[in-house]
């Protein structure tokens, strides 16, 4: 980036957006922060603002692992990692050794010892602290985004009545509320508790929440072809010579889920 950089509180009160990646949820796609511009990943892009990946997080106060991308993207490089993963037992050994030495707070130490040549000093320790704070609350200010896009489409006037409507009315489970509200299950449950409403033991499912779900997803199948009643659309297509798969890739169901509501050919 040319010219001299600013301190860290000159570049908060210069864009609103400091601490935060930007995303435009609907056309699934991150802003840049300089020119405003939307992409499916800034990793590339931002080399034509002179600054590398890395740069651009510091720049803006964005976590070191913050992945620049759309969230389907990160997604999708996110199961190929596992796969790599899960495909090599010297990679998982690999991991599982960083693991004890990051409980055990032994990377950490290395980490300061190595950038200074010497044991961390109390002035190290606090920067360290509020570093890990200043990430907590950028998280936290991400996840509050997100959740807070989620009851808007949803329609819902508070996170009280969205609890009430998604878990208790239509008997979702967990994982499916999280889904819904787009927050994790930990951070559902808790939620759940501060309202005041009981979790349900896992693995109870009643023929109301399965019969609630069998709707959602019919409904959200028929919103995304433009149909009123979702079977009614894909009998007619079927009857038209379109092919079970192509019926799932346009309702983004699975083929058995398309088949069983076509019926007998």
């Amino acid at each position: 980036m040319t010219g001299a950089r600013r301190g860290e509180g000159d570049r908060a009160s210069r864009h609103p957006d400091f601490g935060r990646l930007i995303r435009d949820e609907t056309a699934d796609t991150v802003i840049c922060h300089v020119c405003g511009r939307a992409f499916r990943s800034l990793g590339a892009h931002v080399r034509v603002h002179d600054m590398t990946a890395a740069e651009y997080r510091r720049e803006f106060g964005l976590l070191r692992a913050r992945a620049l991308s759309a969230r389907s993207l990160a997604r999708q490089r996110s199961r190929a990692r596992r796969a790599a993963y899960l495909a090599s037992e010297e990679t998982q050994a690999w991991f599982a050794a960083g693991r004890e030495m990051a409980r055990s707070g032994e990377l950490n130490r290395r980490r300061w010892n190595g950038a200074t040549g010497q044991a961390e000093t109390d002035e190290q320790r606090q920067v360290r602290r509020e570093s890990l704070a200043a990430g907590r609350r950028a998280q936290a200010r991400d996840a509050d985004g997100r959740l807070t896009a989620a009851l808007r489409a949803g329609g819902f006037a508070d996170l009280g009545q969205a609890l009430r409507t998604v878990y208790v009315d239509r008997q979702n489970s967990v994982e499916d509320t999280a889904r819904v509200l787009d927050v994790g299950k930990g951070r559902l449950r808790r939620l759940l508790a501060e309202h005041g409403i009981a979790i349900r033991p896992s693995g109870q499912n009643s023929e109301t929440g399965r019969h609630a779900r069998v709707e959602l997803n019919n409904r959200a199948a028929a919103e995304r072809v433009g149909a009123r009643d979702i079977t009614v659309w894909l009998r007619e297509r079927a009857a038209e010579g379109a092919t079970l798969r192509e019926l799932a890739a346009a309702t983004g169901r699975s083929i058995p889920w398309v088949a069983a509501r076509i019926g007998p050919r």
